[in-house]
């Protein structure tokens, strides 16, 4: 028995818009090589699927029964068809992702979910940095992909936007301040901060910690350096100590509050920003896939 796909494929043409006219303008064919096509198939069946009416074409009982199985063989087809192409273009490999620790939160976790739902085939690690590591890895080039806390100032690196957040100014919760609505610059002038020990990753040693210092300010003021932290445990504990307030995102009050600090608005200060960071001109399909998933999915969330 000699039945092609092609067949399969005018029979159930014809049968779902019961006219040879109307099926053969829908697989592209004429109307007598349709015809002659069905008149093949049901030679090899042996049996007449289509009754040809003045007013088109109908199913006999014999056709009916066919219909079922060519749409199964026919779907069956393309099931395979589509999973074979997946298969082909599928990414592979391993990422390792960095995440400095002043941009953990909801959003890198749930942007890392959404990235392995959708290639869970990549296999995934994830390794965390001190303050003092603003690039996170990439630079020394032990993390693939980064979320990190703009700015990153050091050649080389491609930084994409995934979410904004308000700052907020941190301070022992027995400050005298620590119980107003908000704060500005103004109102905290003349007070020591807890800065981030100086780039130690190939970053512009201080720009980073300049920028959460807001230094120099509009004014030139500069800021007077109360205390030093590499890591955030060392930061929170120096704060609540009293050797100085500090700004962060918004979100700290949450991932990163302890008894002791308060958390209170910051005004006329920019926005902090999340962003996925990888080195410029890098070519392997799983970080450009990464970067692409992530970005999508941080839009679509509405995080940008």
């Amino acid at each position: 028995m000699n039945v092609e796909l092609r067949h399969l494929r005018y029979f159930v043409a014809v049968a779902e818009q019961q006219s040879f006219t109307a099926a053969a303008r829908q697989v592209h064919v004429t109307q007598q090589v349709l015809s002659s096509q069905i008149r093949r198939l049901e030679d090899v069946l042996g049996v007449r699927l289509l009754e040809r009416t003045s007013r088109g074409a109908t199913l006999t009982p014999a056709g009916s029964a066919f219909l079922d199985g060519a749409r199964s063989t026919l779907a069956a087809l393309e099931r395979g068809v589509a999973a074979a192409r997946n298969t082909a273009h599928a990414i592979s490999g391993r990422l390792t992702i960095g995440l400095n620790v002043a941009a953990g939160g909801e959003t890198p976790t749930m942007l890392l979910a959404v990235f392995q739902r959708a290639e869970p085939q990549i296999e995934v690690s994830l390794r965390t940095f001190e303050l003092n590591q603003p690039a996170t890895g990439l630079l020394d080039r032990s993390t693939d992909v980064a979320f990190v806390r703009p700015p990153v100032s050091a050649a080389g690196l491609q930084l994409q936007p995934v979410a904004t957040e308000q700052r907020v100014f941190v301070l022992a919760a027995s400050h005298p301040l620590a119980g107003r609505e908000s704060l500005g610059l103004a109102d905290v002038a003349g007070l020591p901060w807890i800065a981030a020990e100086a780039a130690a990753d190939g970053c512009d040693p201080d720009r980073w910690r300049d920028d959460w210092l807001v230094n120099p300010r509009p004014n030139g003021e500069q800021a007077i350096i109360g205390a030093v932290a590499r890591t955030i445990d060392e930061w929170r504990e120096l704060v609540v100590a009293g050797r100085g307030i500090s700004l962060c995102p918004a979100s700290a009050e949450q991932f990163h509050g302890r008894p002791g600090l308060a958390f209170v608005p910051a005004r006329g200060v920019p926005a902090a920003e999340l962003c996925v960071a990888w080195r410029a001109g890098e070519t392997s399909p799983a970080v450009r896939r990464f970067a692409d998933v992530v970005v999508a999915a941080a839009r679509e969330s509405g995080d940008t």
